[in-house]
């Protein structure tokens, strides 16, 4: 039996802003796959367990989570064999490389595994470099830290368990797939055979939210979708994949273009034992498109319908997906108790749709389906992205101006950011379009990192974007008060809507 201690690191988020916190999912399910194996494991959010020790790190950032001195002791105190930590963005790999030295002062030989979103994509990245002879993006930085020993990549659930059967009986790990090994002699790297996109949901066990601190994660109350029903929310995905490709998102590397999604029984079972075990008030679902299997969907509503609680979708779904039946689709999720949706729109400019998102959206669609939500009866909360490279001034304005005569409740005006393992990600790097000084471990939510069209300085577009946000959802509160008061109540404070949405 090995000892595995699965981490996730300190957050970087705003001084001012809401700062979001919720289980970590994928370490859940991970943290359940290797104790079925009979392995002992323990799961530690850095950043829920220092929540209250707010280092200021400049530029209206904080620092929120364990000191290092709180992280040596947990790991002297449990003595894993193999610690785990998750990065899902690139701007946690300064916390994650700092546990991974304070893993080492404890013991040298406990192995280290990094993964998340953030690895997936760097290793993604490296490997189309050396395909097109790339130097700029032919080096896994992360993997340059003495302290890490291993990274895997993509779907590896099954995997990292694998990994850690292997470990105990010192075994080779040739043949586990979605691992990576430390560079070698020759300066290049061991990247074992890509894990293959098309696991049937259904043989994942139920996430391990008993190793998790749930109790805290409802006092803060700080979910995905931040302005929540209640504080007790179950976060969890019906389906995995997406079939767009859209340049500034990772989903479709990362989980496949195939939408894969779970049986209904499978969805419900986890939901109702989150309700007898964590007393669930509120579902929100995760998933990257759940509107895309119109048939999958509308019986996860007829289910639904009979456990009576409210949910939400806050990731946004394609605004199109099944358009000439989203009054009945959209009228089955109401009735479900799917009390908002969120419409990915992104722009409100058909040739930055085309030529820069690459998503294939017709612009003329966005009413069409905000209506048709909220006809259903759904409060319709909105995504747009503003300061593409290659996006006008003129293209922003008009993306504002078209977002604001939509007819939505709420809008989050976002600020573009260059993930890497996506093509606007290699454009950044390769035509060097940062701000100076900036670059992708100052990544945050509403941060600017790449230069804008008609601004000066990352500060300014920041300024102007929050302006912008302000100046949106403040509409519905003079526009339809009483709207306004059942999607936010009557305790909000003008100065929040920032921040709401």
């Amino acid at each position: 039996m090995m000892k595995v201690l699965l981490i996730t690191p300190n957050l970087k988020g705003s001084k001012e802003g809401l700062n979001r916190i919720q289980p970590p999912l994928g370490l859940m399910l991970s943290a359940a796959v290797i104790r079925d194996r009979g392995h002992d494991v323990m799961i530690h959010d850095s950043a829920l367990s220092g929540w209250f020790n707010r280092k200021d790190i400049g530029n209206n950032m904080v620092m929120i989570g364990d000191s290092d001195d709180d992280i040596l002791k947990l790991v002297s105190d449990y003595s894993p064999d193999v610690v785990g930590i998750s990065a899902l963005f690139s701007n946690l790999m300064d916390s994650a490389h700092k546990i991974a030295s304070v893993v080492k002062e404890v013991d040298k030989n406990i192995v280290v595994v990094l993964g998340g979103n953030h690895i997936s994509s760097a290793i993604r990245d490296y490997k189309n470099a050396l395909i097109v002879k790339d130097n700029l993006l032919e080096r896994i930085v992360d993997l340059e830290d003495k302290n890490i020993d291993f990274a895997m990549y993509g779907e590896v659930e099954f995997d990292f368990a694998k990994l850690i059967d292997i470990l105990s009986v010192n075994n080779s790990v040739d043949d586990i797939d979605g691992l990576v090994y430390k560079k070698n002699e020759n300066g290049s790297y061991h990247i074992n055979k890509t894990p293959e996109k098309n696991m049937d949901l259904d043989t994942l066990p139920m996430p391990a939210r008993d190793l998790v601190d749930m109790e805290g994660y409802f006092k803060i109350g700080a979910f995905h979708s931040p302005k929540s029903r209640s504080k007790r929310v179950l976060s969890l995905m019906a389906s995995r994949g997406c079939p767009e490709k859209c340049t500034f998102c990772t989903t479709p590397d990362m989980w496949g273009a195939k939408v894969r999604w779970r049986s209904v029984s499978n969805i419900i079972d986890e939901i109702k034992h989150s309700i007898d075990v964590f007393n669930i008030e509120e579902i929100q679902f995760e998933d990257d498109t759940i509107t895309a299997r119109r048939k999958n969907l509308i019986e996860l509503c007829g289910e639904l319908k009979k456990i009576g609680l409210p949910w939400c979708t806050p990731n946004g779904v394609k605004v199109d997906y099944h358009l000439p039946h989203q009054p009945e689709m959209f009228k089955a999720m109401f009735d479900s108790g799917c009390y908002q949706i969120t419409l990915a729109c992104e722009t409100g400019v058909q040739d930055v749709m085309d030529n820069i998102v690459g998503k294939r959206l017709n612009v003329e669609t966005i009413v069409p389906s905000i209506e048709n939500a909220k006809n259903a009866g759904m409060l319709v909360h909105t995504f747009w992205i503003l300061g593409f490279p290659g996006e006008s001034y003129s293209d922003i304005k008009k993306t504002i101006d078209f977002a604001l005569k939509s007819g939505a409740d709420s809008y989050s005006f976002a600020i573009l950011s260059p993930l890497p393992g996506t093509p606007i990600y290699k454009k950044v790097v390769k035509e060097n379009l940062f701000w100076d000084g900036m670059g992708i471990d100052d990544l945050t939510y509403r941060s600017s990192l790449i230069k804008v069209d008609g601004f000066d300085s990352p500060y300014e577009f920041e300024k102007f974007i929050s302006d912008v946000n302000y100046k949106a959802n403040n509409m519905l509160r003079e526009n339809d008060p009483d709207r306004f008061r059942q999607k936010y109540g009557t305790n909000l404070k003008l100065s929040d809507l920032q921040k709401q949405t």
